[in-house]
């Protein structure tokens, strides 16, 4: 986008399949990975809490089966984090790797039920409601199979298979209930971002001719001149006033000059190269930021801009021109500085007759005036 606003390429994101809408969209793997890391630290951390802490209710402990869950756990995380279109292995392996756990410390006759809310509550958090359908169908599945494997195929309903059918039913109404909840969260949120935004752009823009106002100028120039300094480039400062505006005004209406204006910046945006940034300084006054480039060439792009004008409609006559002053950053000065040289030499472009370009070196105490 022109004007230093920045773009968000919607091809170039990451969209991890059965995620969230509100948490897709990583500009790249490494922002997943840091994604991923900031809000699943709490989940891995609550399931190895649980996982060690059945050693010490445990008289005897099937090794095998124990380290097997924290490696199925832990290659399922790994896998995860490395690929986002892995993602729901980690909530699915956070699942497979307690019941092994389980079996192995406890024995699976002490029911799986608790272990269900591990998965679920992460894919309620994080996952879309397909996912949450996918995660609620595998825990009937893992409740029947653990239930087909303990009791021998026994269809005889046990004190714990009804424990944790009732675990079940709790856990997948709990996260359908917290999706839902984060859902209305999330949207919130985007709403209120989305507000934020529009105030921003609003307060940066100037509503009669679309093109920055004199505060995203202010915004913008602090980073050209930052970037100029950083890289030792050229970096040039242009303000250019209509002459004669106010007669036409008066002369034709404020709508017609209104539409003057808007036809003015829209001409001198399209007329620009796209690095350099077009703003309305205030009234009939704009200003030109023209960046990586000298004097020579600032003289050369801002004539073009001043000379060809696009006249009116309604005066093809008109005696409105342009007058512009040019100063070329010194590598030293604030950007208070450099706008101040600007507005000299654009003074004295008006003084000297008007319809001319007046251009300063990189310093007004070492290099005088020329026109």
């Amino acid at each position: 986008m022109r004007n230093g606003r920045t773009v968000k390429y919607e091809s170039l994101r990451i969209r991890p399949f059965g995620m969230h809408p509100a948490h897709r969209g990583y500009r790249d793997l490494g922002d997943y990975r840091r994604n991923q890391v900031r809000y699943g630290i709490a989940f891995a951390t609550i399931t190895a809490i649980c996982f060690a802490a059945t050693l010490v209710s445990s008289e005897d402990v099937q090794w095998g089966l124990y380290l097997g869950g924290w490696a199925l756990a832990l290659a399922c995380v790994g896998l995860a984090w490395a690929n986002p279109a892995l993602w729901l292995l980690a909530p699915f392996g956070a699942l497979g790797g307690a019941i092994l756990v389980r079996a192995g410390t406890d024995g699976l006759d002490a029911g799986i039920g608790p272990l269900l809310l591990i998965p679920m509550l992460a894919v309620a958090v994080y996952g879309s409601r397909r996912a949450l359908i996918a995660m609620i169908a595998c825990v009937a599945g893992a409740v029947i199979i653990g239930q087909l494997v303990w009791d021998g195929g026994n269809s005889e309903m046990s004190p714990i298979w009804r424990q944790d059918i009732v675990l079940a039913m709790l856990a997948t109404a709990l996260g359908v209930a917290m999706q839902d909840l984060v859902t209305r969260m999330r949207s919130e949120r985007n709403l209120a971002e989305e507000r934020g935004r529009i105030i921003e752009e609003l307060a940066l823009t100037d509503p009669l001719t679309g093109i920055d106002n004199r505060r995203g100028w202010e915004r913008m120039i602090q980073r050209s001149v930052g970037q100029a300094r950083r890289h030792g480039q050229p970096l040039c400062l242009a303000m250019l006033d209509l002459d004669h505006f106010k007669l036409y005004n008066d002369t034709f209406g404020h709508q017609a000059g209104d539409d003057f204006l808007r036809r003015v910046a829209l001409d001198w945006e399209e007329r620009t190269r796209i690095e350099d940034h077009v703003a309305r300084y205030g009234g009939e006054e704009f200003v030109v930021t023209l960046p990586n480039t000298g004097l020579a060439g600032a003289k050369v792009i801002v004539e073009r801009l001043r000379t060809g004008l696009p006249l009116p409609l309604e005066d093809r006559e008109s005696t409105i021109t342009c007058s512009a002053g040019i100063a070329e950053w010194d590598g030293s000065e604030t950007v208070r500085e450099l706008v101040a040289r600007a507005d000299q030499a654009l003074y004295l472009a008006k003084e000297g007759g008007r319809d001319r370009t007046v251009t300063v070196e990189a310093s007004a105490r070492e290099t005088g005036f020329r026109a």
